[in-house]
């Protein structure tokens, strides 16, 4: 696949709602060698990692932004070896 292929076809996926993208993801993954449990996990890596750079790597305003207590961000984090970063001190 060539990459304005990949480019157009990454544009169409933006324009759709999260449960539409959910829905195309779910799709592919029936058809994938992973296991449940290792799709599970893979979403909630990338997911954890995209909010963690969203706030910065500050887990209190993460916590405070998605409803999730901080301590829970932090063993989500170890349960799948996400290393803690240092803050940009300003």
């Amino acid at each position: 696949m060539t990459d304005k292929k990949i480019d157009e076809l990454a544009e169409q996926f933006e324009d759709l709602t999260i449960k539409k993208m959910m829905k195309v993801l779910a799709h592919k993954a029936t058809n994938s060698k992973l296991y449940f449990k290792e799709i599970l996990e893979e979403f909630e890596k990338t997911m954890l990692q995209a909010l963690l750079e969203k706030y910065d790597h500050n887990k209190l305003k993460m916590s405070l932004g998605i409803k999730l207590h901080r301590n829970t961000i932090s063993k989500k984090m170890e349960k799948l070896k996400i290393k803690e970063k240092k803050r940009k001190t300003k």
